[in-house]
């Protein structure tokens, strides 16, 4: 079960730098965009990883707890950084 999670999470990792080449290539990221978005990854990375793991030992109180811990900082962050940082430089 763990190896299937570290499978999956490479291939999102990879899904996650494509997708941010093609943010690069279509907006301009400043220092601070690019550090959010650094950011709402490694939070997102942290919160799969967390989560995933608690379930998979049989912990579902850790795993909500994860997901509440980071996985809400991560959408939050992704959002302020798309609304705050991304979106203004496209107009």
């Amino acid at each position: 079960m763990i190896g299937l999670m570290w499978y999956l999470m490479g291939m999102a990792t990879t899904a996650a730098l494509w997708g941010y080449v093609y943010l690069k290539r279509s907006y301009q990221l400043g220092l601070m965009a690019n550090l959010g978005l650094l950011g709402a990854f490694g939070l997102g990375w942290i919160c799969i990883g967390w989560s995933w793991a608690s379930f998979a030992e049989g912990e579902p109180q850790s795993g909500a707890m994860g997901m509440l811990c980071f996985g809400l900082p991560t959408l939050i962050l992704a959002a302020v950084t798309w609304r705050k940082l991304i979106q203004p430089a496209i107009k």
